[in-house]
């Protein structure tokens, strides 16, 4: 199948970029979510390009297949490349690409660089471009697995002054009071995001949830504090 050649291709890309000492120290500030080659985000683009440059591209099935190929493989940069190619592939995608594939690369691996490059490579376009996709969106909202529920929270980051706050304060109203740093986290960073376009009604939104977390709550406000200041 055509993803095969794209799979050989990214290894050989690969090959002779590694750099021990920047492998060990990436693998330890991941928390060992997996072990690294070494290789930093610049060359490890410009390698990907200059292998992928002459191949054909690939069609969504291919795509998925490349993508899961990359999962499998040890090294985190696999999963980096897969996420590069998400951002770089423009064929035609269809709303069932977010249900399986892209589902199955969050939950698996997971750790917050590549749960942050498919929110704004691959999910959040798939949902900006279906909006019916905003009822998956809530079914993962409730769901038991951190990283969906921060994937969803996540998946209006990059509309500005295009998000639907309303939409936004509500799927962070279930996890206000979220222990969970990474949840927190998720809805903090988004209400930060606003805040640039709609301080006063963010900052109406932490004073109607005193429960808020700490940590949303503290990204939030800098988020106001800045729009406020200018």
């Amino acid at each position: 199948m055509p993803y095969r050649a794209w799979v050989n291709a990214t290894k050989k890309a690969f090959g002779g970029l590694g750099n021990p000492t920047a492998a060990e120290g990436a693998t330890s500030y991941m928390k060992n979510i997996a072990p690294f080659l070494g290789i930093s985000t610049v060359p490890r683009r410009a390698a990907l390009k200059a292998a992928w440059k002459p191949l054909p591209p690939l069609d969504e099935v291919n795509l998925a297949n490349f993508c899961a190929a990359m999962w499998k493989l040890p090294e985190r940069e696999y999963q980096y490349a897969a996420c590069d190619l998400l951002a770089w592939n423009k064929q035609p995608r269809s709303p069932a690409f977010l249900i399986e594939p892209l589902k199955e690369l969050v939950i698996k691996k997971s750790w917050w660089d590549t749960i942050d490059a498919l929110n704004s490579n691959a999910i959040n376009p798939l949902v900006h471009q279906y909006p019916e996709l905003v009822d998956t969106m809530w079914e993962w909202i409730e769901d038991e697995n951190i990283w969906l529920v921060r994937v969803a929270i996540q998946h209006q980051r990059g509309l500005r002054e295009n998000t639907d706050l309303d939409l936004l304060f509500s799927m962070c109203q279930p996890h206000i009071n979220e222990k969970n740093f990474w949840i927190a986290k998720a809805i903090g960073w988004a209400l930060r995001d606003v805040s640039a376009y709609w301080p006063a009604d963010v900052q109406a939104f932490i004073d109607r949830n005193p429960e808020i977390s700490s940590v949303a709550r503290r990204e939030g406000q800098r988020g106001i504090d800045r729009a406020i200041a200018k």
